[in-house]
């Protein structure tokens, strides 16, 4: 409890951010579709989101080791909640894809300043209770965030002046920690090619969940809106379905971690591919946003989409030195990244087609299964590592390249 009382303010931080997060991943591409902007142009705004996120990753290092965590924080919240006030002013795609592209820097800064600084402040032995606490509650907020655009139609000013409420709230609660500041970060991310050596399916897999869940979620909320709903209804479906997709990514990561600690874990990453794909399947034969089993349905795709990230960092940390895992992690991350640029815009562009909104889960069924022929194929190619030599799984998200030195995975590096 001491550990978690040093870091308490900077896990209310990070929620606060998730919930402004969470809100505009449902508003944005309301707003986009309703004002008339294509399924492929709302892709596009999506993918330069994470370009962003990708350049607010590679700059935070450097920023925080000139001007301190607390500073970094406080211009990135600034940084994101002033976009959220731009956006809901001017409503054409140019404006918004500079404001998106804004705000994934904001984001990927105040996520590694969070994370550094939670590094210093948790000690190695309680590291891996507290970022089990940290990441639940980050994926709470998450689930939280998009049920404020309920009731309001995608034009509406309220969810962007609530988004800034939020950003300017997580200022608080970092502004007034007692935790002393961290020590520079300095993490140095293994070039592509050396992953790949190390550890291919993961490598494979952190690319795929990058390319997949990115665009698959970037879209979801068009497939409420184009399915004949209101403005008010459609807003409410999509929050809904972006709910049920979070909580069943948070929901299956303890079963699907446990499951992995024991058998291969390229079968498990495999098999949430299969169940993410199974349930993308019965999709495309439904079109009613609003109803229980199509909920359930998308709750049971994020089971399986939304918890093989982790899995593949797992695999990561089970082929990589330990001295060297905090850069493989960071270097994974740049792979999700890359990924989550590509994938919003390829799904915007299938839903572009005439395959419409079924599209979105036609795409998605078929990564799913080529996930699990690759990770067979990686299985086929490549020994599984013996159980002396399994480092446990933690549960972990695209986050910050920074927060791989919180993972209790690095405890022998920081001893060395």
């Amino acid at each position: 409890m001491t550990a978690f009382r040093n870091v308490a303010s900077l896990i209310l931080a990070a929620a606060l951010l998730q919930v402004a997060g969470g809100l505009l991943g449902v508003v944005v591409p309301l707003a986009l579709g309703r004002v008339g902007v294509s399924d492929a142009i709302v892709g596009l705004i999506a993918g330069i989101y994470s370009a962003g996120f990708m350049a607010g990753a590679a700059l935070a290092p450097k920023m925080i080791r000139e001007i301190a965590n607390i500073r970094v924080f406080a211009f990135a919240a600034a940084l994101g909640a002033s976009m959220a006030l731009l956006m809901a002013l001017f409503r054409d795609p140019f404006t918004w894809s500079i404001a998106r592209f804004a705000q994934g820097i904001g984001i990927a800064l105040m996520f590694a300043s969070v994370e550094s600084w939670m590094t210093e402040a948790t000690p190695q032995s309680q590291r891996g209770s507290v970022i089990g606490i940290y990441h639940v509650v980050a994926k709470l907020a998450l689930v939280v965030g998009p049920f404020l655009a309920i009731g309001h139609a995608p034009t509406d000013l309220e969810p962007y002046i609530w988004c800034g409420i939020f950003l300017a709230f997580s200022l608080m609660p970092v502004c007034i920690t007692k935790s002393l500041q961290p020590a520079p970060p300095d993490p140095a991310p293994f070039p592509f090619r050396r992953m790949y050596e190390v550890a291919p399916a993961a490598v494979i897999g952190v690319f795929i969940a990058g390319f997949s869940n990115t665009g698959f979620l970037s879209l979801l909320p068009l497939y409420a809106q184009q399915s004949g709903s209101g403005e008010g209804s459609a807003a409410t479906a999509a929050a809904t379905l972006m709910a049920a997709a979070y909580a069943g990514g948070m929901l299956s990561q303890w079963p699907g971690g446990y499951l992995s600690d024991r058998v291969d874990r390229r079968i498990v990453i495999g098999g949430m591919g299969l169940l993410s794909a199974f349930a993308a399947v019965a999709l495309i034969f439904l079109n009613s946003p609003g109803s229980l089993v199509t909920q359930a349905l998308i709750g049971l795709w994020g089971a399986g989409a939304l918890s093989f990230y982790g899995l593949c960092i797992a695999h990561a940390a089970d082929r990589c030195e330990p001295s060297k895992f905090a850069r493989m992690l960071s270097g994974l991350l740049f792979v999700w990244a890359g990924g989550s640029v590509i994938g919003p815009m390829v799904f915007g562009l299938v839903m572009s087609s005439p395959l419409g909104t079924r599209g979105l889960f036609i795409l998605e069924a078929v990564i799913g299964f080529i996930l699990f022929v690759l990770m067979v194929w990686r299985r086929q190619a490549k020994a599984p590592v013996v159980e002396e030599e399994r480092e446990s799984y933690e549960m972990v998200q695209p986050t910050s390249v920074v927060g791989a030195d919180i993972d209790p995975r690095t405890d022998e590096e920081q001893a060395a």
